[in-house]
């Protein structure tokens, strides 16, 4: 029993070993992705960190709107025909009420 006991405990560590080892390797791995030279202080990476987060949301933000700049001929358009199924309705309701 105190064999199988130590075989899982061996087996954890292995799996906790082999797993910090991959976390570093990714790091290191995105580290090197993004520029960033070993030994670079904390500030200085935090800062370069929130420009390219600036910078993303900027892209995101100019994409959406030209996405939303094709989209506006379409609500255009649907506007234009919901004001006059609406005024389709008027006349109908009104022509309904004259009947009674």
């Amino acid at each position: 029993m105190f064999e199988l006991l130590e075989e899982g405990f061996n087996l954890g560590l292995g799996v906790a070993s082999v797993t910090v080892g991959k976390i570093e390797g990714m790091v290191k791995e995105t580290l090197d992705k993004v520029g960033v030279k070993e030994g670079e202080d904390a500030k200085s990476l935090k800062d370069r960190l929130v420009n390219e987060g600036i910078s993303a949301r900027e892209k995101i933000n100019d994409s959406l709107k030209k996405h939303l700049e094709k989209l506006e001929p379409l609500n255009s358009a649907t506007t234009a025909k919901l004001d006059l199924i609406l005024a389709k309705l008027e006349k109908i309701e009104a022509e309904i009420a004259k009947q009674k």
